[in-house]
């Protein structure tokens, strides 16, 4: 069986999306995934998935299914997680026999985890946790997030007190001042290479804690302004602290769980 996936979304929402799509996979032993969306976030599932390709959204011909149908390759099934119906539509319209459509997070009034919402969509039981952890490294440190309001401020004395540790940066994330070792100028797939191999990681409320949470490493996730018990990272050794305001998280509220 060909299954097509559509989820153009962040880092962190679609690590939260792989419980759903392994849960799929593990229903359909012998189906290969065909995923569309942003190509470089879509290479993680190929640690979880039997992906046969990977194409980007903003391409053709999966651009045009915002406007019409397209000519599609035998697939058997198709899921489309958007907050528009517009796509799963047009794919039904392609010719794609089986199409679901599900919103892709929680509604205002719904109190489950977002991965649970997804696999609700399913109607699937979720599977094991996955355990990718191969511990040969330190910890790692990654002070960036996609909003300045969910980054803790406190990662260059964190960082001070762990002069072994590495700090962990991508293109938007400004450099600490610190004499640890930076990890720069990696692709995505190389970054959750390294992160399966800390001994431990400290990350704000990120995409990139997502990794290393569902990974398997220990975790020790940073939250302020944002609910986790909706939208925080899981896996097996994580620690999530949660402060309304993030300043009031210290370094020994940290050091004394790594």
């Amino acid at each position: 069986m060909r299954f097509l996936i559509i989820r153009a979304c962040a880092i962190g929402d679609f690590v939260l999306h792989l419980p759903a799509l392994r849960a799929l996979a593990l229903e359909h032993p012998h189906a290969r995934f065909t995923l569309v969306g942003y190509p470089a976030t879509l290479e993680l599932a190929r640690y979880f998935l039997p992906v046969d390709v990977i194409h980007s959204i903003e391409s053709q011909p999966w651009s045009a299914l915002f406007s019409g149908s397209i000519r599609t390759d035998g697939f058997d099934a198709a899921w489309v997680w958007m907050k528009d119906a517009t796509i799963a539509e047009n794919l039904r319209a392609s010719g794609v026999p089986n199409v679901v459509h599900a919103m892709p997070f929680p509604s205002g009034s719904e109190k489950s985890h977002a991965a649970e919402h997804l696999l609700q969509s399913l109607k699937l039981p979720a599977p094991p946790l996955p355990d990718l952890w191969e511990p040969t490294g330190t910890v790692i440190l990654h002070p960036g997030s996609g909003s300045r309001s969910k980054v803790w401020p406190h990662f260059a004395e964190l960082a001070a007190a762990l002069p072994d540790a590495r700090i962990l940066l991508g293109p938007a994330d400004a450099p600490l001042k610190t004499s640890n070792t930076p990890l720069t100028g990696m692709p995505l797939d190389a970054v959750a290479e390294q992160l399966r191999h800390c001994r431990a990681f400290v990350g704000n409320d990120s995409g990139i804690t997502h990794i290393a949470a569902y990974w398997g490493a220990p975790t020790v996730a940073l939250f302020g302004p944002t609910d986790p018990s909706i939208w925080g990272p899981i896996g097996r050794r994580v620690t999530v602290v949660h402060k309304p305001a993030l300043t009031d998280i210290s370094v020994a509220d940290v050091r004394k769980l790594l």
